[in-house]
């Protein structure tokens, strides 16, 4: 009976620890990290969900393993009724940490959404500069065009005079 109320606590502390992780990356998750850390939530939110069904399947398999005890082995009927409620309270305790798990995954999509948006929003203006930058370049070309047929022009202005005192 000890290896069973064992086992719950060890399941217990596990949820917590997730949820404390899961809370961590939540806080730390930050504009310019965004993509990385969004992968990185992903996956240890895959990582605790099958902690969560590992910890979920160990239970009902202590709970079914368990052999029906004997009526001399019951103090009171008192006993059995507080092992019973234990066991909903932890059962509970696990579904709301699953709930909150779920929750967090609602949160990673908004993420990945915002990611995408910001995303789009940077090729927009990326593709805005590539075309001023085109337009720079082909105002370069034209001006240095003008340019060498200003040069020759003033050459071509030099060399009347020498020509005439010739």
């Amino acid at each position: 009976m000890s290896l069973f109320i064992n086992q719950m606590l060890g399941c217990l502390i596990i949820a917590a620890c997730i949820g404390g992780a899961v809370g961590w990356l939540l806080r730390n998750v930050s504009a310019g990290k965004l993509a990385q850390q969004l992968t990185n939530v992903t996956a240890m939110m895959r990582l605790k969900e099958q902690m969560l069904e590992k910890a979920r399947y160990q239970l009902r398999d202590s709970a079914s393993k368990m052999q029906p005890l004997k009526e001399e082995e019951l103090a009171t009927s008192q006993e059995h009724s507080v092992i019973v409620g234990n066991q909903y309270v932890d059962t509970d305790r696990l579904h709301a940490r699953l709930q909150e798990s779920e929750s967090a995954g609602g949160l990673v999509e908004w993420l990945d959404i915002q990611l995408t948006e910001r995303d789009e929003q940077h090729r927009i203006a990326l593709h805005e500069v590539e075309l001023q930058l085109a337009e720079r370049d082909r105002r370069i070309h034209e001006l240095a065009q003008c340019n060498m047929q200003l040069k020759m022009h003033v050459e071509d202005n030099e060399a009347l005079p020498t020509d005439k005192a010739a």
